[in-house]
């Protein structure tokens, strides 16, 4: 029995590499990088990350994926093959806007959840299509309501813990024609689930496992990748506030659908309530979000006095320095400057040494000083906002 289970859980790994979702989500990983380099460059001259951080991100959550595996496979969450096939299609489908916030569980899972429950309704006379439809209508809907709110709580901690660092800077134009900067935070994740999916391959012979579908099962095991997306602009907040704020209330939304998952084993029709406010309730965090940005007065201007900071280069003297972005430069070696030009020609006071007196995001003044060696950035690391070398058409709001 032992090495049944252990040849089913092989393939199922091998299932990994032949599902088009692991594929697709890296790839938007891959193109994602080179567009906000590419953006970087245009507005700044030079990158601020890597290219490849976003598909190195999106790597990082294998592990994750197989720790929450004991979750799924403890409780026994059986999707059938058609479920599946439906969520890699929606994921696939919204993968090709090239839009990370349409990859959020909750419009993936909760969209998915409401096609379980219409499709089956229907005959198209094409009998691949209707043995599809057939193997979707076998979706147990509380499960896939649990694995939804699961993977929502999930996705609200990484953008905690990942989206909030690590942002892009950009530059605009307002409508009266100044120089305006943004934040940006986009991540896709690819977390791969071990489930149990219908078949021959191995035998429960337990009364209370799996959990949710009680009984005898004869059942395959799958490692079915899952994409995340994020996505937050920004030009009147701080991303790490900002960002962790959007997680910890993605979070919050993900608890609340797991609750009504939860009741939802004893009455079937609270999970088709779970993925309405799942959809509704993840757009509604988007939708404040955006006013928010919009009605509020932007924070990455020009200013009279000082110049704040819209980027840090990694491993800068900047970096090093620890200064932030939002912070407000306001003395460079004692002079005090408002324009790009005016610091670099006060950083040429004291090429070896750099002193800046900077007004943190509490108003209060700070020193930060540090030995400026031969072979460190020219600029400090530090990234402004500035006229970029052209404008795009878009304007900012």
């Amino acid at each position: 029995m032992i090495e049944s289970w252990l040849l089913e859980l092989l393939k199922g790994v091998g299932r990994l590499f032949i599902h088009p979702v692991f594929y697709v989500t890296l790839t938007v990983a891959i193109v994602l990088g080179y567009f906000r380099v590419k953006r970087e460059r245009h507005d700044f001259h030079i990158r601020v990350e890597y290219g490849l951080t976003e598909f190195l991100k999106a790597c990082k959550t294998l592990f994750l994926g197989l720790a929450l595996s004991l979750i799924t496979l403890g409780i026994g969450i059986i999707l059938p093959f058609g479920t599946i096939f439906l969520i890699s299609i929606i994921t696939v489908i919204f993968t090709l806007f090239i839009k990370p916030r349409w990859l959020s569980t909750g419009y993936l899972f909760g969209f998915s959840l409401l096609l379980a429950v219409l499709l089956p309704r229907w005959t198209t006379g094409v009998e691949a299509i209707d043995q599809l439809f057939v193997s979707i209508g076998e979706t147990h809907l509380p499960s896939l309501a649990l694995l939804m709110g699961l993977l929502m709580i999930v996705e609200g901690l990484l953008v905690s813990r990942q989206a909030s660092v690590q942002t892009s800077p950009q530059l605009a134009k307002s409508k009266r024609g100044l120089p305006i900067g943004f934040q940006v935070s986009q991540r896709v994740w690819i977390l791969p689930l071990f489930l149990f999916v219908p078949g021959d391959a191995i035998r429960t012979n337990f009364e209370w496992w799996p959990v949710l579908q009680m009984g005898e099962q004869s059942l395959s095991i799958w490692l079915v990748p899952f994409g995340m997306g994020f996505y937050q602009k920004m030009k009147a907040s701080i991303p790490k506030e900002a960002v962790a704020i959007a997680g910890r209330q993605l979070t919050l939304l993900g608890v609340f659908i797991l609750a009504l998952a939860v009741s939802s084993i004893w009455w079937e029709t609270v999970a088709i309530l779970s993925a309405v406010i799942a959809v509704f309730g993840r757009e509604w965090l988007n939708y404040r979000t955006r006013v928010f940005e919009e009605e509020t007065p932007p924070i990455y201007v020009l200013r009279d006095k000082g110049l704040i900071v819209l980027g840090v280069i990694p491993d800068s003297p900047a970096a090093k320095m620890n200064l932030q972005i939002g912070e407000v430069i306001v003395k460079v070696n004692g002079i005090p400057v408002s324009t790009v030009e005016g610091f670099y020609e006060a950083l040429q006071e004291n090429r070896a040494y750099c002193k800046l007196q900077v007004v943190d995001k509490n108003g209060e003044d700070r020193f930060a000083q540090t030995a400026v060696y031969e072979g460190d950035h020219h600029e400090l690391g530090l990234l402004f906002v500035q006229h970029a070398k052209k404008w795009k058409r878009t304007e900012a709001v």
